[in-house]
């Protein structure tokens, strides 16, 4: 099992790729459909909540799931992706992806897309 420091540089490297999904406005979600939030969801929520020390309810949150999410300008794929205020895309193959979840989730809470907040940075990478 890892450590937590290997947990910790396991989230810095996945987190440049849902940053710049989080920050690109020309991202396509291909064949998206709404998405009922698994129960997962619900907990990781909470977690994500007292973290961030903002509660909101789950249910403001529009979720989609995708088969995938393109940035067609840089050519790169992503994992999921939020746009204001409350819509959350997740690529379909990763909708259990905890720290990819969690990541938009703590866009969604702090509704910023930047990156940089301390909250957003201790929070994003649960």
């Amino acid at each position: 099992m890892p450590s937590s420091s290997g947990h910790r540089r396991q989230a810095g490297l996945l987190l440049p790729l849902l940053v710049f999904a989080c920050t690109q406005s020309n991202l396509e979600p291909e064949n998206a459909r709404p998405l009922e939030p698994p129960p997962s969801y619900h907990s990781w929520w909470a977690e994500v909540e007292g973290c961030t020390g903002i509660s909101a309810p789950l249910a403001r949150v529009r979720w989609y799931e995708a088969e995938r999410l393109i940035n067609r300008e840089a050519g790169t794929e992503h994992v999921g992706a939020w746009s204001p205020p409350h819509t959350i895309f997740i690529r379909s193959d990763r909708l259990l992806f905890e720290a990819g979840v969690k990541h938009e989730m703590v866009h969604d809470l702090l509704q910023v897309m930047e990156h940089d907040s301390p909250v957003f940075v201790r929070c994003a990478g649960m």
